[in-house]
């Protein structure tokens, strides 16, 4: 599991002072980025071993809050062949759970234009993260 901090933004919130739905996604991805970077660094080859998003999904659990010190914690619960499953956590200084979700990523060659395995030493590293529930 990787943990990433995450910046409320005022821009994040709406009239009731309760960060809008919409913006976890983004949450998710600065995790999701954070991941990839502390684990592949900044010279990964992203046309050529790429990802693409399928799908995300979203579960609140109690509404985050502008003064709120977010963290989103991300880990791999599934490996395929082409694709994987990161799931995000996005907690509170209290360890209190504002949101949930996964996504569904796809490796792609962008210079192509098509599917691919994923990468060997990106494999290895998804492995390294997959937790207990997704073996």
């Amino acid at each position: 599991m990787i943990k990433a901090p995450v910046q409320v933004r005022f821009a994040d919130c709406d009239i009731a002072g309760h960060i809008h739905n919409a913006v976890y996604l983004h949450y998710f991805e600065s995790g999701r980025m954070y991941f990839f970077v502390s684990q592949l660094g900044y010279d990964w080859d992203w046309k050529a071993k790429g990802i693409i998003l399928k799908k995300n999904t979203i579960l609140y659990h109690s509404p985050g809050l502008l003064t709120d010190q977010l963290s989103v914690e991300v880990e791999c619960t599934h490996i395929g062949d082409s694709s994987f499953t990161l799931s995000y956590k996005v907690k509170n200084q209290t360890g209190e759970v504002r949101a949930e979700g996964e996504s569904i990523l796809v490796c792609m060659n962008y210079a192509e234009g098509k599917k691919i395995s994923i990468p060997q030493e990106f494999l290895e590293i998804l492995k390294k993260h997959l937790n207990s529930e997704g073996q």
